[in-house]
């Protein structure tokens, strides 16, 4: 196998690994905001890789870290603080979760 060839192929695994991580956090997402969306139900939204955590979800930063902190328990990896500071979708913290993973 070349090196090119390999290279696409370890691209083609981390992209799917980031799309499991990605759905699990969807998922973490939506157990972690039920009880919220219980109280009012209008509040509900899909939840998808371009869903903004803050913005479309209201959440503010202490939920944010409390999230955090559910993922690395639920996913077992550990996310540096720091590298947060520039993630705003589900998808980019599926991104940092699958780096994190993978280090």
């Amino acid at each position: 196998m070349g090196n090119h060839q390999k290279q696409r192929t370890q691209t083609a695994t981390l992209n799917a690994h980031q799309q499991a991580i990605e759905a699990q956090i969807k998922t973490l997402l939506e157990r972690y905001l039920e009880p919220r969306w219980a109280q009012d139900p209008r509040n509900r939204i899909a939840v998808s890789g371009s869903t903004n955590l803050t913005s479309d979800l209201t959440l503010d930063s202490f939920q944010v870290m409390e999230f955090m902190m559910q993922i690395e328990d639920e996913l077992d990896v550990v996310i540096d603080i720091n590298s947060l500071s520039d993630v705003h979708t589900v998808s980019e913290l599926a991104a940092i979760v699958a780096q994190q993973a993978a280090a």
